[in-house]
């Protein structure tokens, strides 16, 4: 039996985003393999592919060209498309892609946490009656998800003493607190990763302990494997920082593209400095618009003046505070 315009649509979407979600994570570039069935399947007007490449021009993805203008024209003609997914196909990507729009925002949206949770509430039902297509079990990876507070991760119990230390800690950062620093490494050996990442954190700035920036750099890989994105982060930072060789230079902004990626905004606005400085990476004022964009909108206020002055720059008139919520 012959396809119909919308299911070879479906098939296009499918194989374009299975060939996305195969790409390497720790990658600054991409193979473009998903760009020729997504763009197919977007002619044949299948709304979640038209969403991919509208998001893409819009937010930027690896070394692909950005086209904001053209990148939102395209997301404001597929908003409805995506509507009409959810709510009549229970569509859960078509519920994750509409998220986005009051997240970021995008297209003209105000950003609206209250929308994005009860979207993102509406994917996941949706996506537990649905079966998992062959390669699509995991979630889209080119969209930035929430990050989700550090200590959210922790044990209860043994947590609740871990915070307490921590905050009963001298303010005055003395060296003489041993025992409330022995109940915070305790919990970092013992796999606590708000633990590991404030250790992290004072051994490389000299808090509490004497500074020391190798056994700050355990601390941050042992945050990171246990799931913290600050600690990949500031991993990143430290490793373009560093003085050291090209190759940490590159594995480092990796680290600090995969954080932005997942929506830490000092991650995005880091990676905005380095594209509006152009000290480890072309200058690109455009691609700097974007991750300081991104960061303002989650609340990173430093953004604000490189974003006004890329707009004097470029002659935009438009408002940065659009993108606040």
């Amino acid at each position: 039996m012959k396809e119909t315009k919308a299911q070879q649509g479906e098939r296009l979407f499918k194989e374009g985003y299975e060939l996305l979600e195969k790409e390497e994570e720790n990658s600054l570039t991409s193979n473009r393999a998903f760009i020729k069935p997504m763009e197919k399947a977007a002619g044949l007007k299948n709304p979640k592919a038209e969403f991919v490449i509208g998001y893409l021009l819009c937010i930027g993805y690896k070394d692909l060209p950005v086209d904001i203008k053209r990148g939102t024209k395209i997301l404001k003609k597929c908003f409805a498309g995506l509507e009409v997914l959810s709510q009549e196909e229970h569509d859960y990507q078509a519920c994750k892609f509409l998220s986005e729009y009051y997240r970021v925002p995008l297209a003209g949206r105000v950003k609206d946490d209250d929308k994005v949770k009860a979207l993102l509430t509406l994917s996941d039902s949706y996506r537990e009656k649905a079966e998992s297509p062959s390669g699509m079990e995991s979630e889209s990876d080119f969209v930035p998800t929430v990050v989700a507070p550090e200590e959210e991760k922790a044990d209860t119990a043994p947590y609740d003493q871990l915070v307490r230390a921590i905050s009963e800690l001298k303010d005055d950062g003395s060296f003489d607190d041993k025992e409330r620093l022995k109940i915070i490494s305790v919990s970092a050996d013992n796999g606590n990763m708000r633990a590991a990442l404030f250790l992290g954190q004072a051994y490389e700035s000299g808090k509490y302990v004497a500074k020391d920036m190798d056994t700050s750099k355990l601390y941050y890989l042992k945050a990171e494997k246990l799931g913290s994105v600050k600690a990949k982060f500031s991993l990143g930072r430290q490793a373009v920082e560093g003085n050291f060789a090209r190759q940490d230079i590159v594995e480092g902004l990796n680290r600090i593209y995969l954080a932005a990626k997942s929506g830490l905004p000092e991650a995005q606005f880091y990676l905005g400095k380095v594209y509006y400085e152009g000290k480890y990476l072309t200058k690109d004022v455009t691609k700097a618009y974007i991750y300081f964009q991104a960061a303002f909108s989650r609340g990173y206020k430093e953004a604000e003046s490189y974003l006004k002055a890329i707009e004097d720059q470029r002659g935009d008139k438009a408002l940065v505070s659009k993108t606040a919520k």
